[in-house]
């Protein structure tokens, strides 16, 4: 490790950590870069310029150990084994959502429902008010800009600036120096910058790759959960890829039994002897034709003329 000051050496050993370097000679131990390190954020203090940098300047070992927990946004339980920091989204990060409306409400819920942050939805007129309501999202810290217009890249900008979360869904091709201008700002400002399409200078990249529906039956039954299979990809801490199968929309319920009814009892037929007693059966209708005999017709004689003898016989 060099370092641009010439100069004198340190033993390293440690027995020098308290004495202060005096910027002379090439780094030779941890002594040596911690007084150098401590160098850096005096000088950044006395300048006036310690805002740019989202922390004071420390080694590596130090902030894998200690975190950074002032810096993190909370994040939905569901999402943290996909996440590369420890305890929620890093303030400055973007994230980018691909793939489906709830796996963005659950990263806005996370980040504002107990933080008192707000939160910003620029670009997205499907992103309705009810549903993020019934997400988990304080409505009444989020701001929505449906049509943003070919102005948006200041709108985000804008809201960068005052907002702790801010989701933009870019419109087809978005120049990529605008993208990654976007992510350096948001980095500045400490804002969780939420991209629902593929960003250029995104840390960390949410991709869902697969949704499946729970709840119909056999031609029968309703909607009740949805199971997200999200891949996790990015740089840095998030170069290996990471996949997890999250439940939305609530839990599993268990279906509803309705037992059955219990069979109503079969009524015996009683013959009624009561009210219809003193009636008698009608009888059978008379057939007209029965008075009638049947006789034999014998049809009179009749003259004929015997025409071989000229003869009437009769």
């Amino acid at each position: 490790m060099a370092c641009p000051f010439p100069g004198s050496r340190s033993n390293g050993t440690g027995s020098d950590m308290g004495k202060t370097w005096n910027g002379s000679g090439r780094i030779s131990g941890k002594a040596d870069a911690l007084a150098a390190l401590q160098r850096v954020n005096e000088t950044a203090r006395s300048r006036g310029n310690l805002a740019l940098v989202p922390q004071p300047v420390t080694t590596g070992d130090q902030a894998s150990v200690q975190g950074d927990v002032t810096g993190v946004l909370p994040c939905d339980f569901r999402l943290q084994p996909l996440l590369p920091w420890p305890g929620g989204l890093r303030k400055g990060a973007t994230v980018a959502a691909v793939g489906s409306t709830s796996l963005l409400m659950l990263l806005l819920a996370g980040a504002m429902r107990d933080t008192g942050s707000w939160g910003a939805v620029v670009g997205a007129p499907m992103f309705g008010g009810q549903a993020a309501a019934e997400a988990g999202i304080p409505v009444d810290r989020l701001a929505l800009v449906p049509e943003p217009g070919p102005d948006w890249p200041q709108i985000v900008s804008a809201l960068i600036d005052g907002v702790d979360v801010v989701a933009v869904q870019p419109p087809p091709g978005a120049a990529e120096g605008v993208l990654k201008s976007l992510s350096a700002r948001a980095r500045q400002k400490g804002c969780v910058l939420l991209p629902t399409k593929p960003w250029a200078g995104a840390e960390l990249t949410l991709d869902v790759t697969g949704r499946h529906w729970h709840g119909l039956g056999n031609g029968r039954g309703r909607l009740r959960h949805c199971e997200l299979d999200v891949q996790a990809t990015g740089r840095g801490r998030a170069v290996r890829p990471k996949r997890a199968t999250i439940t939305v929309a609530g839990e599993p319920i268990p279906p509803i039994v309705v037992p059955p009814a219990p069979p109503r009892p079969v009524e015996p037929v009683v013959a009624d002897t009561g009210r219809w007693a003193h009636l008698e059966p009608s009888p059978l209708p008379a057939d007209p034709w029965a008075g009638l005999t049947r006789t034999s017709y014998t049809a009179p004689n009749r003259s004929r003329r015997d025409r071989s003898a000229g003869n009437v016989t009769t």
